[in-house]
């Protein structure tokens, strides 16, 4: 009861602090499209928010950068959205390199908010259609953070000709390899109306995820694209045995490179958004000398 009352008390708090950034909701965990173009106001450049409709969902997403770039597809983690992605669309290191690409994930932002999807297949074959299109002008480089991982790896797994390359970065992928936080349960419980509605769609997929793990493990095998792992060593939310799952489960069929990171725990992308930056710029100017040669 004292872990509820208290998580209670920090939402409130911070809902009614002044110090939020104005771009930006705890209770919706995301940014209205006005919000985030006053938002990069003083931006060098300015994301361009477009809609698309998938299946019986109208998904939202933010793009930056020349179409004539490879693309980079970002896929947030549980709870989240695609603003968090708002400090490397502001970064002058992708620009000329990458069109970035991030979207709101099923449940999440402008995306059926508070309408929780927890099959990673379904996610999946909802941002088929957008990575597809994304693809036409070239593969794309797919990063996937947290629970965005494994939808990332299964898109990969789905449609390996419209992927260039891999990046996971604290990702889910083992079955049962996660933590279930304390508050959980109450989310999950009668009581848990409470919530914002960002917690429970999280909620829903930690509660569902071992399972939909269980349906992709059958396709690591078609992932024929070069994939980079990141995770924290002291992870101790989605425990570092998914990473050496990970490559496990690949380095048989396609080039993998690991790097467990010394010190970290869950927040890389917080902490090491510098090291993530890094390997998805890798990923980009990838080429595999070994098809070339064979060509």
């Amino acid at each position: 009861m004292k872990s509820l009352l208290g998580l209670l008390l920090i939402l409130t708090a911070a809902s009614c602090s002044r110090r939020l950034p104005p771009h930006f909701s705890i209770w919706r965990l995301t940014s209205s499209d006005r919000q985030i173009w006053a938002s990069f106001a003083d931006a060098p450049a300015q994301p361009t928010i477009f809609y698309v409709r998938s299946g019986d969902r109208t998904l939202r997403g933010w793009t930056i950068g020349a179409d004539t770039l490879p693309v980079t597809l970002l896929l947030h983690g549980a709870p989240s959205s695609m603003v968090k992605y708002r400090a490397w669309f502001r970064d002058s290191s992708f620009f000329g390199k990458t069109k970035l690409v991030a979207v709101d994930r099923p449940g999440y932002g402008k995306s059926g908010y508070g309408k929780a999807v927890t099959s990673i297949e379904r996610q999946a074959e909802l941002l088929a259609p957008l990575l597809s299109k994304l693809a036409e002008c070239g593969p794309v480089v797919l990063c996937g953070s947290s629970y965005g991982g494994p939808i990332a790896a299964k898109l990969a797994m789905d449609h390996p000709d419209q992927v260039r390359a891999l990046v996971l970065q604290s990702a889910s992928v083992l079955p049962g390899a996660e933590r279930i936080p304390r508050i959980a349960p109450w989310i999950h419980s009668p009581v848990g109306f409470v919530f914002p509605r960002w917690a429970r769609v999280a909620t829903k997929e930690k509660y569902a995820h071992a399972a939909a793990l269980r349906t992709i493990q059958s396709g690591w095998a078609r992932i024929g694209c070069p994939v980079w792992i990141v995770h924290g060593k002291l992870d101790d939310l989605i425990y570092p045995a998914n990473a050496e799952h990970a490559v496990q489960q690949l380095s048989a069929h396609t080039q993998v490179s690991y790097i467990p990171l010394d010190s970290v725990r869950h927040n890389v992308y917080w902490t090491r958004r510098d090291t993530v930056k890094h390997y998805i710029l890798k990923a980009i100017l990838f080429r595999d000398k070994a098809k070339e040669q064979a060509n």
